[in-house]
């Protein structure tokens, strides 16, 4: 169970969905560019608001679970993306960590300004000790984040039944955190 997050960075803020948060989930997944690297596809205005409704009740789920958070640049407060953690959709025995920001706003380090926050708090508040995260090989610069962060690249994802194939092809990294006693 994760509710009631907030987390600062210089940049950055990470939280828990309200529902004012409709209009910047809708305009991140109808930015094309976001969508070819993504599994969810473009969205009504009614489907955002169902799905704001969805995540923010995940938060205070403990079973199967979905945490999303949007990214809210500090300057402005604007919606600019989200980055979240969960079970990875083909196999729920593995906890992914996953972000995307608007177009508009890649190339600015934003995304690894997030993933570096969110893995902080992952690996400080949860028990979680084993994080993936599954890219398009086409996704240069969410590789790099990825590999920067630490994530170890283990194989290429084939063989899922036909309801995963938009991840037939991706690369997995793993995460390990070894904890010393």
């Amino acid at each position: 169970m994760v509710e009631n997050v907030w987390i600062e960075t210089e940049r950055l803020i990470i939280r828990t969905y309200k529902k004012e948060d409709v209009k910047g989930l809708y305009e991140t997944l109808n930015d094309k560019k976001n969508t070819s690297y993504i599994v969810e596809d473009t969205i009504s205005m009614k489907q955002a608001e169902e799905a704001v409704e969805w995540l923010i009740n995940n938060y205070s789920l403990d079973a199967e679970y979905k945490y999303s958070f949007p990214i809210i640049l500090r300057e402005t407060n604007q919606y600019i993306g989200w980055c979240g953690f969960g079970y990875l959709d083909y196999d729920k025995s593995q906890t992914e960590i996953y972000y995307t920001l608007k177009s508009e706003y890649w190339n600015n380090g934003y995304a690894t300004e997030a993933v570096r926050a969110l893995l902080d708090f992952i690996l400080n508040q949860c028990d979680i000790r084993e994080l993936v995260a599954v890219v398009k090989p086409e996704n240069i610069a969410s590789k790099k984040i990825i590999e920067n962060m630490g994530f170890i690249y283990d194989g290429v994802v084939s063989k899922l039944p036909d309801e995963f194939e938009f991840y037939e092809g991706e690369l997995h990294y793993t995460l390990k955190v070894v904890v010393n006693i």
